[in-house]
């Protein structure tokens, strides 16, 4: 019976650590948590909401703007999962409209 029970333990101590480093991937069109939407394509613009890397975008169009990382093109896009339609920089999405503003 003790045996059983040490088995059983170990067995339950095990399961519970190779469960606790698994982790989900993100799914979402964001590269960055907090990535900014803002009004026009540029740092300066207002904010309009946020971002995170397990929200969904429907991309509409590009414009230039504020030079992020080298990259001068943003993206004016509806985040699907809060409603907010703004510009976030191309270089904090996965994927990008395809006609120009």
């Amino acid at each position: 019976m003790r045996k059983a029970a040490r088995f059983t333990a170990v067995a339950l101590s095990a399961a519970t650590i190779a469960l606790g480093t698994v982790t989900v991937a993100h799914a979402g069109d964001y590269t960055e948590n907090g990535v900014r939407i803002r009004s026009n394509s540029t740092t300066s613009s207002g904010v309009l909401g946020l971002g995170y890397t397990s929200h969904t975008i429907t991309p509409i169009c590009y414009q230039a703007g504020t030079v992020i990382n080298g990259n001068k093109w943003w993206d004016k896009h509806r985040n699907n999962n809060t409603g907010v339609t703004g510009f976030s920089s191309m270089t904090l999405l996965t994927k990008w409209a395809s006609s120009h503003c």
